[in-house]
């Protein structure tokens, strides 16, 4: 399930209910910031905004009192095919960084007049990933006044966006508490699955999306839950054939293996070689990642590292 697919709002409501009594006000800020953790739900929120700006008047129009979105709403459908006049999304998509024309996108899109009359929407995801010449071109967009153009712009608050484009924006900070994280896992996936996940998979700092996605690669590869401990998961991905095509693993592999020595750091039976050994492992993923080094080559040393220990 993805923010855009997700039509009803799981948290954040009141925050919900405060910008849209802004709006009704006609005092809801143009240059909006939504930051917080990776996966809580800041997406889902923004994309649920957009639905609400943009469906008024229209059939099916946002239902502020359930906060859902109407799948058959004509503004949801234009949206969801990428084709809605009034709406533009800006994203890395798979590259490492939001290049300079994608900006350009959105001056094309500014320039254009209004259809119907109504608000005109930028959503710019992972804004922390745009290089220095996308920022500095997104800087003059906001400095530029407009009355009918908004921004809402998603920042991962664990990645530092440049202080110019904060001092620019109206920046709303999304957090939940554990309990309120569990409380969304289990309204996704309707059963006892977090209760029931090992400990040492149950860590603080990471986001309902993350169990989502977890739960997600567990039922499709058939694993038991049982079966399911840090070590486990990590041996069988580092088994698995062609592991480094699922999107799961892609896009988790390094938070699996920061829980694994995180669990083992926090036990403090052998803390100083643990915390070397952790220290040495992420400076391995980000030389991988920062330099293009070759993937296979780099995790299996940090397979041997992981399946050899014990």
């Amino acid at each position: 399930m993805t923010p855009l697919t997700q039509t009803k709002l799981l948290s954040f409501k009141d925050n919900f209910k405060s910008l849209v009594n802004l709006s009704l006000r006609d005092r809801l800020p143009n240059k909006l910031i939504f930051s917080g953790n990776k996966g809580i739900g800041k997406s889902t929120f923004a994309f649920h905004l957009v639905n609400y700006l943009l469906s008024q008047d229209e059939e099916g129009s946002y239902n502020l009192e359930d906060n859902e979105i109407d799948i058959n709403n004509k503004s949801y459908k234009l949206i969801s095919n990428n084709t809605h006049p009034n709406f533009l999304l800006v994203d890395s998509a798979d590259k490492k960084f939001i290049e300079i024309s994608k900006i350009r996108e959105i001056l094309k899109f500014s320039s254009k007049t209004s259809f119907s009359n109504k608000k005109k929407i930028v959503l710019i995801n992972n804004v922390e990933k745009m290089n220095i010449n996308a920022s500095n071109s997104l800087l003059k967009i906001l400095e530029e006044p407009s009355t009918n153009l908004f921004f809402i712009l998603i920042h991962s608050s664990h990645k530092k966006l440049i202080s110019t484009i904060n001092s620019r924006c109206i920046k709303f900070n999304f957090f939940i508490t554990e309990f309120e994280k569990e409380k969304i896992i289990n309204d996704v996936i309707n059963n006892d699955f977090y209760e029931n996940l090992s400990s040492d998979l149950k860590i603080r700092y990471l986001s309902p999306k993350f169990y989502i996605d977890l739960y997600d690669f567990i039922i499709k590869e058939k694993i038991e839950l049982n079966d399911l401990d840090i070590r486990f998961l990590l041996s069988y991905i580092f088994n698995k054939r062609n592991y480094l095509k699922d999107d799961f693993i892609i896009e988790n592999l390094q938070i699996l293996i920061e829980i694994y020595f995180y669990n083992k750091i926090v036990s403090r039976k052998n803390f100083e070689y643990d915390y070397k050994t952790y220290k040495q492992t992420i400076n391995k993923i980000n030389n991988m990642n920062n330099f293009n080094l070759d993937k296979d080559a780099s995790l299996l040393e940090i397979k041997n590292t992981i399946l050899n220990e014990r």
